[in-house]
């Protein structure tokens, strides 16, 4: 049977995101996340190499930006002396090869999108991305709901940056939605991007709002103030764009913020917190482990409460009252750069955070009973911040292309501005923001709406 030139990528991009969903396995010691980047790369290259897919010259600047990465990367990896961390589970070779891998995975993710578009149309693409999104949602609340209802969540494969999983199952501690991923945070970063997208289909069939809530659900009971914060913030800034463009109230972008209240309402029937240790194990443990009543602050009681509407929407009051400052990463990294040279270039992709690594320990150390403790001793620690860690690894050069290559895609999206339009600023925004206190690298998902912001019509 001869097989569709065209649907064998488009069916290997699926499974590439799908992959990509599923964070915390590894086969081989091969985590399945970068299985389907190398898969995005192949598709690429074996669109380029057939003469299928054409040069767009939309994505010059983006090419400039890689190859600039690139060879910031590789000279300084010529130099670099510095040993990697103890609980490095990869070479340093390793380590580069795979930041780099990634940002050209980015670059083919934008033409596989743009192609894709070219030969079939906008809206097969996000259904496509849509039905990957709510698949892993499924995936997740079943992880979820087997801590409550004691059936086997899935085996995790894979270790995290330290050689070792994180735990689900802690003493005290509220359960948070891991899904497939290693931890909550970063299945927020994944699903968040995807939503917007939902509602947009939306508007075309009424089930998918019915649809919406596998994903809204599994966000919200991740707890995450990164991803529902973003999601909130965004639809309603967008909401006020409209009303100003058109003076009057665009309804149906604020049936998402209404779905999220709703859903972290809802979801207190799902809350749950892991009973506490049996007081003979205190010590060694510590006390908050066997008595769940001691907290160290307003935010810690917050955080841990069974309740998600007090455990999300009451700790965000706490955080943003202090500031800018008040988000402990955005402080931390205010701290390195005060003790940081001015960054022309940069360290190159990987080398940056390897330098951060024994900063952050010391930045981040604290006494407690007499002796010092480290957090996240002897690993190689993420920026958790796409901007800084932009900065550490391409410098101001880096950053300033960047945000350039911004320009152009938002200039794009506010160009012939419509219905689609209103769903793509949301997502990116969305993105942008959730990149701002968490996660480093450029994803996928900005791929994919950098690829339809520059097709659209």
């Amino acid at each position: 049977m001869k097989i569709d030139k065209l649907n064998l990528p488009i069916f290997l991009f699926t499974i590439a995101f799908f992959l990509e969903g599923l964070d915390a396995f590894s086969i081989f010691n091969i985590p399945l996340s970068w299985i389907g980047v190398v898969i995005y790369v192949l598709i690429f290259v074996y669109l380029k190499i057939s003469g299928t897919r054409g040069y767009v010259f939309d994505l010059t600047l983006i090419k400039y930006f890689l190859y600039y990465l690139t060879l910031v990367t590789i000279i300084r990896a010529f130099t670099f002396e510095a040993n990697m961390p103890e609980y490095a589970t990869t070479s340093f070779i390793e380590f580069i090869s795979l930041r780099i891998l990634k940002i050209i995975s980015f670059y083919s993710i934008v033409s596989l999108i743009i192609h894709f578009i070219k030969k079939k149309n906008v809206d097969y693409v996000i259904t496509l991305v849509a039905y990957v999104g709510v698949f892993i949602s499924i995936l997740s609340l079943y992880s979820y709901f087997s801590y409550i209802f004691d059936f086997a969540d899935f085996t995790r494969s894979r270790a995290g940056t330290g050689g070792w999983s994180q735990p689900i199952r802690r003493a005290c501690a509220v359960l948070r939605n891991y899904g497939t991923f290693r931890e909550p945070s970063f299945l927020a970063v994944w699903v968040a991007p995807i939503i917007p997208l939902i509602f947009y289909l939306a508007r075309k069939s009424k089930a998918w709002y019915l649809i919406s809530i596998i994903p809204l659900t599994s966000l919200v009971l991740t707890r995450s103030l990164t991803g529902i914060i973003s999601i909130v913030l965004v639809f309603s800034v967008v909401v006020f764009i409209e009303l100003y463009k058109n003076k009057s109230l665009n309804v149906l972008l604020v049936i998402p913020i209404i779905f999220i209240f709703l859903i972290s309402i809802f979801g207190n029937n799902f809350g749950y917190k892991f009973p506490a240790l049996d007081p003979s194990m205190c010590p060694p443990e510590s006390a908050d482990k066997c008595d769940c009543s001691i907290y160290d602050d307003d935010q810690d009681l917050a955080k841990n409460s069974s309740n998600i509407y007090q455990s999300v929407f009451e700790r965000f009051s706490i955080i943003s009252s202090g500031g800018i400052g008040g988000f402990e990463n955005i402080d931390i990294l205010g701290e390195y750069i005060s003790t940081q040279k001015f960054k022309i270039f940069g360290e190159g992709l990987g080398i940056s955070n390897i330098q951060y690594s024994p900063q952050f320990s010391e930045i981040t150390k604290q006494v407690k009973d007499g002796s010092l403790v480290y957090r996240n001793p002897g690993q190689i620690v993420s920026f958790n911040n796409l901007y800084a860690n932009l900065y550490f690894s391409g410098g101001i050069v880096g950053v300033i292309i960047f945000l350039i290559i911004l320009k152009n895609i938002f200039s794009k999206i506010l160009m012939n501005y419509g219905i689609l339009d209103a769903y793509l600023l949301c997502g990116l925004l969305t993105i942008l923001l959730m990149f701002f206190f968490q996660a480093e690298e450029i994803s996928s998902q900005l791929a994919i709406y950098f690829g339809l912001v520059t097709m659209k019509k």
